[in-house]
């Protein structure tokens, strides 16, 4: 039987460039659906999570069911992680092993009573609506990719390490790695070589103050240079520290747009140190995502956003205020947006291509033909 060898080449470019243009942004579902993923706008290079948003894990959510990879049925009972773990002298930092400071008695897990180092386990459904609405306020083709935990922090916490996150347990492991690998996707569909931001949304109490987090603390240092540890350093390293304390910064553009309690801040060295003894204990200066996913290419920081505020403003309006810093502070340090224009010239010189090596493989199969 003869077929022409012309014709699979073409319906196999024809297929690529399909692909390219609706396989890359195809919504994959997480683990018992207990991550969110919205896909971005086609002129998008900002990403959103909120790993602390999480509402389900209730007592009428203690069993799950879903589909695994292959195809089988599988069934997962979410399980609480604990509350409090036990210092290691020799790491110099808290440890959640049952081998370390926990015992099981095969039903459950408990921890010792000389057990330490409590955690936070606290979620918030306002985090999960906040992030939503900031998504929803930016226009449609430059609307973000959002990644929502939808898991209630008792059972699983994707902004800390695999460790303290899940405790290595089935459930929250689970729906950890689907947590991480949906941003890993929502970056790969942002094509190289254009920048992008992510912003991780998480929440504190007992403060009216938005927080910050660019990786580093910049209350300890006098001078801020370049440092190697900023989970935005891209942006230090083509705009300087103005970026971090100045009229370039993410919270210039908060404090403008309603926001007037903004960590970091520029203010003298006695008011730092004052700042500093303050907040020590709730300043988040990063989260293992923020650190996990920032590279050359995408920049990461932390919003922290102080909860109580909600008491006298509204989501939407809170919402509406994040999502305007946002589009000044990516305009300003020179974010670039896909624009759709670009995004069309991109398409036309794939297609261009394809068709130019089309030509060229014809061109050889008819002199091969001849000869």
């Amino acid at each position: 039987m003869h077929f022409d060898t012309r014709l699979v080449f073409l319906i196999t470019i024809i297929f690529n460039g399909f692909t390219l243009d609706f396989c890359q942004y195809s919504d994959h579902e997480s683990y018992l659906s207990l991550i969110e993923f919205n896909r971005g706008g086609s002129a998008t290079n900002l990403i959103l999570s909120s790993p602390h948003g999480g509402f389900l894990g209730a007592n009428s959510t203690i069993k799950s069911t879903g589909k695994s990879f292959r195809g089988e049925t599988i069934s997962t009972k979410l399980e609480q992680l604990p509350v409090a773990g036990c210092y290691n002298d020799t790491l110099d930092r808290c440890v959640y092993t049952i081998q370390d400071c926990l015992k099981h008695d095969g039903m459950k897990i408990f921890h010792r009573s000389d057990a330490r180092c409590l955690t936070n386990r606290g979620s918030s459904l306002s985090m999960y609506l906040l992030t939503k609405a900031i998504s929803e306020a930016i226009a449609l083709p430059y609307r973000p990719y959002t990644i929502l935990n939808k898991l209630a922090r008792q059972y699983v916490d994707p902004a800390e390490d695999l460790l303290i996150g899940t405790f290595l347990i089935e459930s929250a492991t689970r729906v950890y790695s689907d947590y991480h690998r949906l941003i890993a996707m929502a970056k790969e569909a942002i094509r190289a070589p254009l920048r992008g931001l992510f912003i991780e949304l998480i929440f504190h109490q007992h403060s009216q103050t938005v927080q910050l987090g660019y990786g580093y603390d910049p209350l300890r240092s006098s001078v801020v240079n370049k440092p190697t540890q900023s989970t935005i350093n891209e942006l230090v390293s083509r705009s300087g520290p103005s970026i971090i304390l100045g009229n370039n910064s993410f919270g210039y553009f908060l404090r403008l747009n309603g926001f007037p309690h903004i960590i970091p801040l520029e203010q003298s060295q006695q008011q730092q140190q004052q700042q500093q003894q303050q907040r020590q204990n709730s300043y988040r200066i990063s989260t293992y995502s923020t650190r996990m996913h920032a590279d050359q290419r995408f920049n990461a920081l932390v919003l922290s956003y102080p909860i109580e505020r909600l008491r006298t403003n509204s989501i939407q309006l809170e919402a509406k205020r994040i999502a305007k810093a946002i589009e000044q502070f990516m305009l300003k340090t020179n974010i670039k947006s896909l624009s759709s224009s670009s995004s069309s010239i991109f398409r036309s010189y794939t297609f261009t291509y394809n068709f130019f090596l089309f030509c060229i493989f014809s061109l050889l199969i008819e002199i091969n033909t001849h000869y």
